[in-house]
């Protein structure tokens, strides 16, 4: 869905009546709240200068954080530049549940609507307050009644906007008093009825006509009542003139410059005496670059390029990192409810620090009870432990939302952003047209009312806040939830469930940033099947492969298998998956019903070559594949140059039967050495590629050294609170096709490249000539080194740990805690636990089936890679990954222990936080449990700790002959055991024993 969620208005936020001093004052500890006798060294109230504890006088200077800031990125280089500003404040002018995230157009005729539902909430939260004496008047008493009388809900809203200028400092008010209001006991300086001051030459929207003096009225930045007697007349022209804002390209190092000139600047409560609070700080700040930021807080940690929730991140070392992820995407902003800040970085100690507008903190006596107020009241550098130890806590701790303006979120963030919404779109009235940078495909080819429409938008460049727009026949925009992939690449889709006939028009664009545009007719009615000639090829090539049709098919693949990853998305073939239209994003894409019509089951050697063909038929690209050895002891895989593709003539009456013979034929031909060959040779379907983010997208496809092949699937990325996970498609022997994370014990890897080339393979590109109807391949050379495509050998240069930290590093851009990556680790062990057992129950369903007659076992290492009901139904393979998945799970906290950096440990601490790392993984063991069935159909439950103390007895357990106790490690006379009536023939289990060094090695034979 929309990357961001509609964000209803909060009464709270509006009025400035939140719980911390900085901004908005306190609710507890201040002066004169705490009568208990005191001791002189805790004041009740303590006034400090800058600058403040922890922060150096170099600190303090704007040349100090100009340096810093270089290591985010470069200080003259546009974060926005000023159609970017002028896009983002269209963006945020538009209307959410009737008020904008933004500033409003007051050149715009007001919403009345709108208007009349926020002076109700207003009314009623500060009506609330009055009548329970929560707010009181300047001398500490309640209003009296005919004053809250104002504050009654008006029976309409009379609109009769008028223009006025302030001439000199304007209190805009919360509610209809003339006066101040406060909490008990009153501080002056903390006027609750005092929402902003109006500055000199601002703008003023008088909303209603004015009673006694006091009317309705709102600026860009906020609503409130003013006293027109402090306001002069304007016409029409001049407040239109005054109002528009010029934008500037925000960089880092005019940011900065601008902010650090308020440093030292007094502080005001809802701008009191000129002052600045936390919000009015910025709105000035971000004011000098043309972009308008609403007045308070709370609405303004909402106004970025994107922002991110983080009130659910407890370990202040995983929020800094959060912090510094952000902060090279741009200028940052820290928020928590009732304050907000600037991010400016860390000091050379690493120390996290802001600059802000604040009122006062609090620090706890050395009693340990009382706290006494330190009041600031300036813009002022502070560090991020300020208050730490106090009863509300350091600020770092009380962050809640980190927001930027920028770039958008990249990997390391992209999880859990709010992506700002974009600029509004209007239908194209010129040319049309898309790039390979940012494209948009339809499904089906021919869209009509009978199918539903499906608008794909893939770019391999982010399109920031761009949106995926549709305009019907008539012009109008069809309002569609985006359906947002997580990439790479960028891709999203909408959907319409019956289009109206006629002329569409798709665009991806932000506002009058146009990215990519696509028109198209709708019909009445579908197409109708074309008859096929005898020797017709399987299908005929219309389309060419490129980067955006490469885009196309990775964002294909994604949505194939989009589960959440806490489900266990398992089906029993791969027709299941291309038939749910749901998924499918090319469902029924030639013909209606084409897709019933199919029936895919490829085993795990076939599953790449099954989905690229599937693609590639569906679109009309060329498509090849060619025979290979299996490779041995002293040979690797090599492949004929004798290729087959689509072109092939294929006897059938319709496509889909000739899909579906050409399957079945590539079915008979591929097999899992195909994808093992040699990183240096040409003569291949695939290809090494770059261990890069991009260049490992879905539908890349893993070979694992010993004859597993996946499909990388999807990537999630990593969230605030939770890891990134890499997800592999595979297929099993019966045709099962599941899901599988990255990890050791599920994309095995060796870089050694005499016999084998495993690891992440690229499909070769083929490449068509229409006028010769010749197909070549791409050669090493021609797919150069750089690019998402590239032709690499990096994933052989190192050891196999170099690959999986590389890998991992790019699965999770900021570094894991240690105790958060051992629950990852088991999270991925259990998964293949229910691998197995789903392999284990099927072996079962077939022995039963075929009245447990024995079934023969190969001799040496045909024991892995065989055919028939072995291949089908043992598990050696599946069994030594779990045995390499046991040891990955086992022996982290001693990795911990040893490399210590590599997972931001200091070396000091690296003992104890293995031992950490210990307890956690005991615990984790013993609180997952599985359950398998018995020879007698009962269950029984083991747990993964149980499962772990029997590694020894999984070394042989893989033979489908045995029982299914003795397949998961049940000792030989237990209460466990007692119902296994079944095992493997004498000679079978004595050449288990021989084989079992393969298993305690962990390493299969070649």
């Amino acid at each position: 869905m929309d990357a961001r969620p509609h964000v209803k208005p909060v009464v709270a936020m509006l009025i400035a009546a939140a719980v911390w001093s900085g901004c908005e004052a306190s609710e507890a500890g201040e002066p004169g709240s705490n009568p208990v006798a005191r001791d002189p060294n805790c004041p009740e109230t303590r006034r400090l200068e800058p600058p403040l504890a922890g922060v150096t006088d170099e600190e303090q200077t704007l040349e100090y954080w100009l340096v810093r800031a270089e290591s985010y990125g470069p200080l003259d280089a546009p974060l926005l530049d000023p159609d970017d500003v002028r896009r983002h404040n269209l963006a945020l002018s538009e209307p959410v549940d009737g008020e904008p995230l933004g500033q409003s157009d007051l050149r715009a005729p007001p919403d009345s609507e709108a208007l009349a539902g926020q002076v109700r909430e207003r009314l009623a939260y500060m009506r609330d307050r009055l009548e329970n004496g929560t707010l009181v008047d300047g001398s500490g008493d309640v209003l009296s009644t005919d004053a809250q009388a104002a504050f009654a809900e008006p029976a309409s809203l009379t609109l009769a906007p008028e223009y006025r200028v302030a001439e000199e400092l304007v209190a805009l008010r919360c509610g209809p008093h003339p006066s101040g209001l406060y909490k008990t006991p009153v501080d002056e300086d903390f006027d609750r009825n005092r929402c902003s001051t109006i500055r000199p030459g601002e703008v003023v929207q008088l909303l209603a006509p004015p009673e006694d003096g006091v009317a309705l009225a709102r600026t860009p930045y906020t609503l409130g009542w003013v006293s027109t007697d402090e306001l002069a007349p304007l016409t029409d022209d001049e407040a239109v003139a005054k109002l528009g804002l010029e934008s500037r390209a925000l960089t880092r190092r005019d940011f900065l410059t601008e902010a650090f000139s308020f440093l030292g600047s007094p502080y005001g409560w809802g701008g009191k005496d000129g002052g600045y609070d936390c919000s009015r700080f910025l709105l000035e700040v971000f004011g000098r670059f043309g972009l308008g930021l609403p007045r308070h807080s709370a609405r303004q940690a909402l106004a970025g390029t994107f922002s991110i929730d983080v009130s659910e991140v407890s370990d202040p070392a995983e929020k800094k990192l959060i912090l510094e992820a952000a902060a090279r995407r741009g200028v940052t902003l820290l928020q928590f409810p009732g304050h907000i800040m600037l991010y400016l970085g860390t000091n050379d100690e690493g120390v996290p620090m802001a600059i802000h507008a604040l009122s006062e903190f609090l620090t706890r006596c050395d009693d340990g009870q009382l706290e006494t107020v330190n009041r600031i009241d300036r813009v002022a550098v502070s560090d991020l432990t300020l208050g730490e130890g106090s009863s509300r806590n350091d600020l770092l701790s009380r962050i809640t939302r980190v927001t930027v303006f920028g770039a958008g979120p990249g990997p390391a963030l992209k999880a859990d952003a709010e992506i700002r919404p974009a600029a509004p779109v209007t239908r194209p009235e010129g040319a049309c047209r898309d790039s390979q940078a940012y494209a948009i495909f339809r499904s089906p080819s021919r869209p009509n009312e009978g199918q539903p429409l499906r608008v794909v938008a893939t770019s391999g460049r982010s399109p920031g806040a761009a949106a995926l727009v549709l305009f019907d026949p008539e012009g109008d925009r069809v309002e569609t939830p985006q359906h947002r992939l997580d990439g790479p690449p960028h891709s999203r889709y909408v959907e319409v469930a019956s289009p109206t006939p006629g002329r569409w028009t798709a665009v991806l664009a932000d506002g009058d940033r146009e990215l990519a545009c696509h028109r198209f007719m709708v019909a009445r009615n579908p197409p109708r099947a074309v008859p096929r000639t005898p020797d017709a090829p399987a299908w005929s090539t219309t389309r060419a492969w490129s980067p955006s049709v490469e885009n196309f098919y990775a964002a294909f693949i994604e949505q194939l298998f989009r589960d959440p990853l806490d489900e266990d998305a398992t089906w029993a073939r791969l027709q299941e998956v291309v038939g749910d239209p749901e998924r499918n994003l090319l469902y029924d894409y030639r013909l209606p019903g084409e897709d019933a019509r199919l029936s895919l089951k490829p085993d795990c050697a076939d599953l790449p070559y099954f989905l690229r063909a599937y693609f590639a038929w569906k679109l009309g690209l060329p498509f090849t594949y060619r025979t290979c050895t299996r490779g041995g002891r002293e040979t690797p895989p090599t492949c004929e140059p004798i290729v087959f593709s689509n072109l092939d003539p294929v006897e059938a009456a319709t496509d889909v039967g000739a899909f579906r013979k050409f399957s079945r034929m590539m079915g008979g031909v591929v097999h899992s050495s195909s994808p093992r060959t040699l990183p240096e040779d040409e003569n291949t379907d695939f290809y090494p590629v770059r261990l890069r983010r991009t260049a490992l997208r879905p539908g890349t496809v893993f070979a694992d050294p010993y004859g597993h092949v996946l499909v990388v699937a999807r990537w999630k990325p990593q969230g605030v609170t939770d890891y990134g996970v890499l997800i592999g498609a595979d297929a099993q022997p019966d045709g099962t096709v599941g899901r599988r994370r990255f990890w050791r014990g599920s994309f095995l890897f060796t870089p050694e490249t005499e016999l084998v080339g495993a690891g992440f393979k690229g499909w070769r590109p083929v490449v068509f000539d229409p006028d010769t109807q010749a197909l070549t391949l791409s050669t090493n050379d021609e797919l150069g080194s750089v690019g998402a495509r590239a032709w690499s050998r990096r994933q052989y240069d190192g050891t196999a740990d170099d690959f999986y930290s590389a890998v991992e590093g790019i699965i999770n851009p900021r570094p894991l805690d240690p105790a958060g990556m051992q629950r990852s680790l088991v999270d991925a062990l259990a998964e293949s636990v229910e691998r197995r057992l789903n392999s284990v129950d099927n072996g079962e369903a077939f022995m039963k089936e075929q009245g447990y007659a024995t079934i023969d076992m190969p001799r040496g290492r045909s024991l892995f890679l065989t055919s028939g009901p072995w291949e089908d139904y043992s598990t050696p393979s599946r069994d030594m990954r779990l045995l390499i998945s046991i040891d990955a799970v086992t022996g982290f906290p001693d990795q911990v222990a040893a490399h210590p950096a590599r997972f931001g440990v200091d070396p000091e601490e690296a003992e104890a936080t293995a031992a950490e790392v210990r307890s956690v993984l005991a615990t984790e063991l013993a609180d997952r449990s599985f359950v398998y069935t018995r020879s007698n159909g009962t269950p029984f439950t083991l747990t993964l700790a149980d499962l772990i103390a029997r590694a020894e007895a999984l070394e042989v357990a893989y033979n489908p002959n045995d029982c299914a106790e003795v397949r998961w490690g049940a000792k030989e006379g237990t209460e466990e055991y007692a119902p296994c009536e079944r095992r493997a023939p004498d000679a079978q289990s004595q050449r288990m024993l021989q084989y079992r060094d393969w298993f305690r090695e962990r390493k299969r034979p070649q």
